[in-house]
């Protein structure tokens, strides 16, 4: 081999170790540029966990700051001389409470207003009773409204004894602003209103007074 081959082979092979050393710190170069960017993305993801359960958590928070609690109430009396019979809604909660439908049933009839109410225990129309809507209303906590109530002594020994059969109930449901639901009646627990996702359209027999 001549000296001029010699040299051009030396050339061609420091040319190949230069290109493999370059190939070797690209290697590494695009090596650590996937960890870095598989890092970046592990980073981005617990970062949107952590921004997720901070906003749910926050959520939960308001939420519980706004929460209604609607209670049923319904009172009565007799002395023998005097009766008095009525039933009202409360929110106890902390926030305001969406009233939405409310249907009542006596002794297995569904009664839409005071008037039925009355017939549905053959009660005197005419006997003095103070009534108020309650549907599509909205009660600010401590707020107590009172649909209906009466001191006819004989109409109000009617709906006591009405009101206490297994075929009445009374059932209402209330939302608070976020939309969240709650749906009673009074032969459930009162105390534990079922959450429902929306709540129900009573239709033709809400009580509307």
């Amino acid at each position: 081999m001549t000296d001029e081959e010699t040299a051009t082979t030396d050339t061609e092979s420091a040319e190949a170790k230069s290109l493999i050393r370059t190939e070797s710190h690209i290697v590494r170069l695009t090596f650590w540029q996937t960890i870095l960017s598989v890092v970046g993305v592990v980073i981005a993801v617990l970062a949107l966990y952590a921004a997720l359960t901070e906003s749910a958590a926050v959520r939960q928070q308001t939420a519980a700051a706004v929460w209604p609690f609607v209670q049923l109430m319904i009172k009565d009396y007799d002395t023998g001389d005097a009766a008095g019979f009525s039933f009202a809604f409360t929110n106890v909660g902390v926030g305001p409470a969406k009233m939405q439908d409310v249907r009542v049933i006596i002794d297995g009839n569904v009664v839409r207003n005071w008037s039925e109410l009355v017939a549905s225990v053959d009660g005197d129309t005419g006997a003095g009773v103070n009534r108020n809507f309650i549907s599509d209303r909205v009660l600010r906590p401590e707020e107590t409204v009172e649909v209906f109530s009466t001191t006819d002594a004989e109409l109000a020994r009617k709906l006591i004894g009405s009101i206490k059969k297994p075929g009445s109930v009374l059932s209402f449901c209330y939302c608070s602003i976020f939309d969240e639901c709650w749906l009673a009646n009074s032969r459930e627990d009162l105390q534990a209103p079922k959450q429902v996702e929306a709540c129900p359209d009573f239709g033709d027999e809400t009580y509307r007074n």
